[in-house]
């Protein structure tokens, strides 16, 4: 897995953390755990959660799937509002 696949899961939880307080957000806190690599040429597909929003924090949780439904990597991360 490289930075690029990182990048991609921080911004999918970013982004969704952002929509769903309606403002900018700050990444506080990430967690990776890598499952498998990633090939050579592979797409991968990340899906976000939102599991937990207050008035200053949005919790969320994040799945990398390479294009045969593999788990790649799952994520959390907490950004403050």
């Amino acid at each position: 897995m490289d930075s690029d696949q990182i990048a991609l899961i921080v911004a999918a939880l970013a982004d969704e953390a952002a929509r769903i307080a309606e403002k900018p957000v700050t990444l506080v806190s990430a967690t990776f755990d890598f499952m498998a690599p990633m090939l050579a040429g592979e797409t991968a597909t990340p899906t976000v959660e939102i599991t937990r929003a207050t008035r200053t924090l949005v919790f969320s949780t994040a799945q990398l799937r390479g294009a045969d439904g593999r788990l790649l990597m799952a994520a959390s991360a907490v950004h403050r509002i």
